[in-house]
């Protein structure tokens, strides 16, 4: 049993939403029997990693360009940057089932040098929505435009590839419900994440946290949101930690004694800040994306107060305190500050999730998708 994975990144170390869905999903693919042949795209700071090798079969690196003229094509820049000849080749050697991680990768699904290969295209969020939204969450100008420009691209690229997919997977039921409009042979398997049983500690502990990614223009302005029109008001320790936070979240943060940031924390540092929480506060301005976070929040931590946009298509608003407005996520976190988090939340939270969010048993429904003839 092989199959070809397409990765937009490289998947490890897995500190973000998409590669996190990844490493994991291929960690379980592994020991579940199948050999992943895996394409990943190198760029940033992100480098070849020896670590992929022990659940990989065959480990490939591609370097993405990111010159400023592929801004000038007419697919989108996240779609025409990780177009490579060489990728090609390597998927024209046999006749394995190839994933397609996300929009980004999905440039070759109609090659015509692939046809009759079972191609699979698994969505991490309605793509063309999710750039919409960060054009309207940017500050900056041309950051702004080109989430637009791209919005508008991935549009208009979408039913194109949904057309030559043999097969969508989704990770939401909004987002199922969405490209089965399109396509009937749309799936839903959850995310994959690091996650095997419920680790919630009973008790209590000292501060409210928020987490994320910081330099997602998303969590930023929530972080900043809650900073300004919750925290603000009331005395009770909040921590915000992720990767590079901008400087505005920063100087923020600095005017107020109980309220601190956590920059650039590693897997332990984050995974002890979420233990060790006493209430998980989550809010995003966007329904679109991946919100592994909360699935690592329920999890690990103990209370969760999101609101409506996180809990969007992943069925868990019975496991939150689901609010909205700055007066009520302030009341909630007063009401709770003090409640003990008991084991009866904890076996709520096994039933539900170690069924429906085992990585296992979806990898399993995968496997079932493949050809592997």
């Amino acid at each position: 049993m092989h199959l070809h994975v397409v990765s937009f990144d490289i998947p490890y170390p897995a500190n973000y939403g998409g590669v996190i869905v990844i490493f994991n999903q291929i960690k379980t693919l592994h020991a579940l029997g199948v050999k992943v042949i895996l394409h990943c795209f190198q760029y940033g700071d992100r480098k070849p990693a020896p670590e992929l090798e022990q659940y990989c079969a065959e480990v490939y690196y591609y370097p993405r360009s990111r010159s400023f003229w592929y801004q000038l094509s007419l697919l989108p820049f996240i779609m025409r940057t990780r177009q490579k000849r060489a990728l090609l080749r390597r998927l024209r050697k046999d006749n394995w089932p190839i994933l397609f991680e996300g929009m980004h990768t999905s440039a070759y699904v109609w090659h015509k040098k692939l046809r009759g290969r079972q191609k699979l295209v698994r969505m991490h969020n309605v793509e063309w929505q999710y750039y919409e939204g960060l054009s309207q969450l940017s500050n900056d100008v041309f950051e702004k435009l080109y989430y637009f420009v791209e919005s508008l691209k991935l549009q208009r690229t979408e039913p194109k590839v949904v057309l030559h997919a043999d097969e969508i997977i989704t990770m939401s039921s909004v987002d199922q419900a969405y490209y089965r409009e399109m396509k009937t042979n749309t799936h839903l398997i959850p995310a994959f994440h690091p996650n095997t049983a419920v680790e919630s500690l009973t008790g209590r502990g000292d501060y409210v946290l928020f987490h994320g990614k910081l330099s997602v223009p998303d969590n930023d302005k929530a972080a900043r949101w809650l900073i300004e029109d919750v925290f603000s008001s009331i005395d009770i320790p909040f921590v915000i930690a992720g990767m590079e936070p901008s400087w505005r979240l920063r100087e923020l943060a600095e005017r107020y004694d109980h309220i601190s940031i956590v920059e650039n924390p590693d897997e332990t540092q984050m995974v002890n800040l979420i233990k060790h929480a006493h209430i998980n506060l989550l809010v995003s301005f966007q329904s679109a994306g991946i919100k592994l976070k909360l699935l690592n929040a329920l999890f690990r931590g103990r209370f969760c107060i999101v609101n409506d946009e996180m809990v969007s298509g992943m069925d868990l608003k019975s496991l939150c305190y689901v609010r909205n407005s700055p007066s009520a996520i302030r009341q909630a976190v007063e009401a709770l500050i003090n409640a003990p988090f008991e084991q009866s939340k904890i076996e709520e939270r096994r039933a539900i999730l170690e069924s429906q969010f085992s990585n296992e048993e979806n990898a399993r429904k995968l496997m079932a998708l493949l050809r592997f003839d």
